[in-house]
């Protein structure tokens, strides 16, 4: 055990070289970013924010090198949410990887997995049997 705790992830942030097209692609999905400076876009997700940059604000690793994929995850209110936002990622252009189910991942839940024409994989998921 150390000598912390991890409560949450926030703040995805990603940078694409085809940055002006994954804003499209992730506005379709999300709707207008919320927030915008030169060179970068977030939307607010739940209690984070997604972030996308141009990739000449970051250093971009020589072919071979890590980062090789890099992935968020969604979590929507419903089973039925993890179908149709799968449905949307697609219909705009991302490759399912795996289609919705039901599923056992650290707990039971509606799961599935998209890879984004930007090389980033966006799982989308929805606890089942959650108690609020």
């Amino acid at each position: 055990m150390s000598d912390y705790e991890i409560r949450a992830l926030r703040f995805p942030s990603f940078y694409v070289k085809a940055f002006d097209e994954a804003v499209a692609f992730y506005t379709k999905i999300f709707g207008e970013t919320e927030f915008e400076e030169q060179g970068l876009k977030g939307w607010k997700l739940g209690d984070t924010w997604l972030t996308l940059f141009s990739s000449a604000k970051g250093e971009v690793p020589a072919i071979g090198e890590n980062p090789s994929n890099a992935e968020f995850a969604v979590e929507v209110a419903a089973p039925e949410q993890v179908d149709a936002l799968h449905a949307a990622l697609v219909a705009e252009g991302a490759t399912s990887c795996m289609a919705p189910k039901d599923t056992w991942m650290y707990e039971d839940m509606r799961f599935c997995a998209v890879d984004d024409p930007f090389g980033i994989r966006v799982d989308v998921y929805c606890p089942l049997n959650k108690k609020d």
